[in-house]
């Protein structure tokens, strides 16, 4: 399995932590004009307009947004997805944790676009 992490330039280092195979700079390259069909398009940000993400996939290929906002996902599609997270393929990238009395200024940082990763609220107190 093959992984390709889009990102802009300055998360190209980060996306090559995660042990992306191949990144790509959508700030500096097409991602529709790179000449490849793609099987699954993960788009975790749901930034690419799903009519652009579909255009990438190659026959039978899936598209997921969070929310599955693209096609019905199956079974299968999802044990798939389970077994690239095992092998490390796909990673969640905690970017800053606020505890729900903040969610203010949390939801400001992630208005601000720039955010590296999920934002997490906390609820309760850890003892």
């Amino acid at each position: 399995v093959e992984v390709t992490g889009v990102c802009s330039t300055a998360n190209i280092e980060m996306v090559k932590s995660l042990s992306a195979d191949y990144v790509i700079d959508y700030t500096q390259e097409d991602l529709s004009k790179h000449g490849k069909d793609y099987d699954i398009v993960y788009d975790t940000v749901y930034k690419l307009p799903s009519s652009k993400g579909k255009k990438l996939l190659a026959e039978n290929g899936i598209y997921i947004t969070p929310g599955t906002h693209g096609k019905n996902i199956s079974i299968k599609d999802f044990e798939f997805l389970k077994e690239l997270v095992e092998a490390g393929k796909i990673k969640a990238v905690i970017d800053r944790v606020y505890p729900l009395e903040q969610i203010v200024e949390a939801h400001r940082y992630v208005e601000k676009g720039h955010k590296k990763g999920h934002v997490v609220i906390t609820v309760g107190h850890s003892n």
